[in-house]
């Protein structure tokens, strides 16, 4: 976690710098407007740590605004499916528990991009392509939860190419941590039947202690390919006019 906290931290401070440093222009107004596919999964109190644990269909669509060339602004919608079970792992404890569950999800999301190379929209023999950084913001609905809403910190990261003047091809993995330990309906604070000297939640028909972890948030993560089209107000101007 507080590895996670340092990369956000880093990030913000890069962009920060970045916005306020002049010039480094991109073509004035460039936005870009897609849609992705790809797999959604969880990690939480069932799944603990298992990358593309159960993965489901994820789609979604965004418009992104090129501020300069390393920076971006981006909104997008996104609607996927969330599960899980205990059954799934080899655990005695979770087969004794025998906690699941399955959500559908939508989510609206506010995030920046930033781009480790400088990057040009509609350029095709450099400043082409980047990977790059995202963060920002997100705003979650669960209908299937205890926890139907809430917001998320997204951290990321991906790769675009320009595979023409207008057509933009990227691949992205993006974490999302929530501020909810009930995005899977499984919790450590659950259980009320105090009984035993660790004050720990006790259930006397099945003997179990812990129904889960209180203090460890949930997660979910989406995996896309994406492909937009790029425009500009104006058009796109000659290259050898563009300050970098």
């Amino acid at each position: 976690m507080k590895s996670v906290n340092f990369v956000i931290i880093i990030t913000c401070i890069v962009i920060g710098f970045e916005a306020v440093t002049p010039a480094k222009a991109q073509r004035s107004g460039a936005g870009e407007l897609g849609a992705m596919g790809g797999a959604s999964y969880y990690m939480g109190d069932i799944n603990l740590a298992l990358p593309f644990y159960q993965p489901q269909l994820t789609l979604g669509a965004f418009y992104k605004h090129h501020l300069n060339s390393r920076l971006s602004l981006r909104v997008g919608f996104y609607v996927a499916s969330l599960a899980a079970s205990d059954q799934d792992f080899d655990s005695y404890y979770q087969q004794l528990r025998n906690q699941s569950f399955s959500t559908n999800q939508m989510e609206i999301s506010l995030q920046t991009e930033f781009n480790f190379l400088p990057y040009l929209v509609g350029e095709m023999k450099k400043r082409n392509y980047t990977p790059y950084l995202q963060t920002g913001l997100t705003y979650y609905l669960t209908p299937l939860s205890q926890d139907v809403a809430g917001l998320a910190i997204p951290v990321g990261f991906g790769f675009k190419v320009n595979i023409s003047r207008r057509m933009i091809l990227c691949a992205e993995w993006c974490f999302r941590r929530t501020f909810t330990d009930l995005l899977d309906n499984t919790t450590g604070e659950d259980l009320y039947q105090y009984n035993n000297r660790e004050r720990t939640p006790y259930n006397s028909t099945t003997g179990i202690r812990q129904n889960g972890f209180a203090m460890n948030k949930d997660w979910y993560s989406y995996a896309s390919l994406g492909l937009s089209y790029a425009f500009s107000w104006g058009g796109f101007p000659c290259p050898a006019y563009d300050v970098y």
